[in-house]
């Protein structure tokens, strides 16, 4: 009954995927759907993407473990995400760029180093992100067939490769619509089950031990503080948010869709980590693997066709985020890397699409590989990632706010350069990780000052002009 319910599913997506994959005439629509999205697309988009496998399995644990403390980690994302879109989402969609690197090249003139380093940077994280989501399609199909879990690796990559090299974000978006409603209403049934086994919300929280009924819990301040830095901070560069802001039918519509979107992932989220507290109250003993919450209590609580309808919102949260991830990396490395760099904007937009779908094809496949036979690759991918990414923030700031163009190119560079290496010494030096949860903040901390440096010198500039070039 499983099996075949998600077979049901894997049709249904593919049925979507390449039906909207007719709408994919040109190389804007691959990368921005045309920018026709509407409201509730977005949001839905915006969710399905937000809750990847890992959360699914991970946030009822974080609940089970951590009480209330847990909603750190779960909420820092999508309070970070929301202040994104009101703060810059405006200026960002009024630009019309493809990428982060169009905009801050847009803003200072066209530099090589400014748009690749940027997209390499985020790409690196993307990557990884979506190296583990094959690894969930295999654990997923092994959890509910028994079967190899390279079978399930191979079956789910197929099916969210073959519709976003044909669609691009066209058929991701629409996808993760179908994926998102099947999502959230497999996370809320589960969530009333398992509360309702528990005896009931009041019931649950006056079983938790006092320490799980404070914010701070057994997590402490320091570990918090971490979770809002590196969980949330570092998400202000993941492209897939910017992107599905981009491809809105107009400003408002994007920022609104990814607001709600963002509320929606919140309160789902939280949704997740009470499930997780039901879960102790139920068995305050100890489960063997709390990250099996969902998935048992999917099973034994509901008849099978029914758990097999929940179990395929596990599966709709590792495609829909697999795919954002997968089409936001060719964005940024297609359009970037290949069409702006190596092809240096020469390319016919028939031939941009052809290579797209290319590139589409060989990150897939590529990435696959790499979290198939080289693991240690993979865990470069996650390295790099958590700590290439924070140094871009200052720079993506500096080109919203810095509506002339004042600060020089050089110092956008210098920080992102010099962060980087601040961060690697962090990172590889055993008596300074420990301190400020690695290379993170550093290489952030870093980055900023020197931004505001030039800040500083370009104003002075403007105020002499007859003095020598100090910026230069």
């Amino acid at each position: 009954m499983i099996i075949a319910i998600m077979i049901f599913f894997i049709v249904a997506n593919l049925a979507v995927g390449f039906w909207s994959a007719k709408k994919t005439k040109n190389s804007e629509s691959y990368m921005l759907g045309d920018r026709k999205m509407g409201t509730g697309v977005l949001v839905f988009a915006t969710f399905a993407t937000s809750i990847g496998a890992g959360d699914v399995l991970g946030y009822p644990a974080l609940g089970y473990l951590q009480g209330w403390s847990s909603l750190h980690f779960i909420l820092a994302m999508p309070v970070v995400i929301i202040i994104m879109a009101l703060s810059v989402g405006r200026r960002y969609y009024e630009l019309k760029v493809t990428t982060i690197s169009d905009l801050i090249c847009k803003v200072y003139g066209e530099n090589k180093y400014l748009r690749v380093i940027p997209s390499i940077c985020i790409s690196l994280g993307m990557l990884s992100w979506l190296a583990a989501q094959y690894s969930a399609f295999g654990k997923t199909l092994n959890l509910l067939t028994g079967a190899d879990p390279l079978i399930g690796m191979l079956i789910g990559a197929a099916l969210f490769i073959s519709y976003t090299v044909v669609g691009g974000l066209v058929s991701v978006i629409l996808t993760d619509v179908l994926q998102g409603v099947f999502l959230a209403v497999g996370i809320l049934a589960v969530f009333i089950a398992v509360t309702m086994n528990a005896g009931g919300f009041v019931a649950v929280q006056t079983a938790l031990p006092e320490s799980y009924m404070t914010f701070i819990g057994p997590v402490g301040t320091i570990t918090i503080l971490m979770f809002w830095l590196n969980k949330g901070l570092s998400r202000f560069t993941n492209f897939t948010y910017w992107q599905r802001l981009g491809s809105a039918k107009d400003a408002k519509t994007g920022i609104r869709g990814i607001i709600l979107g963002m509320i929606v992932t919140g309160l789902l989220g939280v949704a997740l980590a009470l499930i997780g507290m039901a879960a102790y109250k139920i068995n305050p003993a100890g489960m063997a693997d709390p990250e099996m919450i969902f998935a048992e209590y999917s099973v034994t609580l509901f008849p099978k066709w029914v758990a097999g309808f929940f179990l395929g919102a596990l599966w709709a949260a590792i495609l829909s985020s697999a795919a954002g991830f997968l089409n936001s990396s060719t964005t940024l490395l297609g359009h970037d890397l290949w069409f702006k760099v190596i092809k240096k904007g020469k390319r016919s937009d028939i031939a941009l699409l052809k290579d797209l779908r290319m590139i589409t094809l060989v990150i897939g496949v590529g990435t696959l590989l790499i979290a198939w036979l080289v693991p240690s690759v993979l865990g470069l991918f996650i390295w790099a990632g958590v700590w290439l990414t924070p140094p871009l923030i200052p720079v993506l700031c500096a080109a919203i706010f810095d509506r002339k163009g004042r600060i020089s190119k050089n110092f956008h560079i210098a920080s992102m350069v010099i962060s980087g290496i601040v961060g690697v010494i962090f990172e590889m030096a055993p008596s300074l990780k420990p301190l400020l949860s690695g290379g993170t903040i550093p290489a952030f901390t870093t980055s900023l000052v020197i931004i505001l440096i030039g800040a500083i010198i370009s104003s002075f500039n403007k105020n002499h002009p007859n003095n020598i070039n100090t910026q230069q």
